[in-house]
């Protein structure tokens, strides 16, 4: 039994899915903010699988900073129809349609997104970001508490900062 294990851990390689290798060079490139190597990364994962979530996802970042928000919002919708507990991604499509002025459709999938993540801190401080921004003061506080929560070390005494400077 432990040969079989030791074969398939050798042969892996030869199963690892082109789109996610593409995907993880992606996001090595824009660790070193080489914007065009990642686009050009997550096209080409997005070759392989159309419907791949994390590189629509990605694609969808980097196009809503660009200022291409309707296509952004198309490849967020991909990343959610493909994984539709992926709360990121219907965060961001939130502030695409921010964007575009269209809070009803923001706070719709704000709150999917908080639905699909509720342990992942971002989902809460995008929203409280826009609760903030539309002058809900006490939803953004109550989003501010519900990411502390969860929140991870590294986030927690930046979200503890912002909770003291809403009282």
């Amino acid at each position: 039994m432990k040969r079989f294990f030791a074969v398939l851990l050798m042969c892996s390689p030869a199963f690892a899915d082109p789109a996610d290798d593409m995907v993880a060079r992606g996001q090595e490139a824009l660790k070193v903010m080489d914007v065009p190597l990642a686009m050009t990364a997550f096209d080409a994962a997005l070759g392989e699988d159309p419907k791949h979530a994390q590189a629509s996802y990605e694609r969808g970042r980097i196009l809503l900073k660009m200022g291409e928000t309707a296509k952004a919002i198309s490849d967020f919708t991909i990343a959610v129809i493909g994984e539709p507990g992926f709360g990121l991604a219907y965060a961001r499509r939130g502030e695409a349609h921010m964007v575009l002025k269209n809070p009803d459709a923001a706070f719709k999938d704000f709150e999917a997104a908080v639905a699909a993540s509720p342990s992942v801190a971002e989902v809460f401080i995008v929203r409280a970001t826009y609760r903030f921004q539309i002058g809900n003061l006490a939803g953004a506080k109550a989003d501010i508490g519900a990411a502390l929560k969860v929140a991870d070390d590294v986030q927690r005494p930046a979200l503890e900062k912002m909770l003291a400077r809403m009282k």
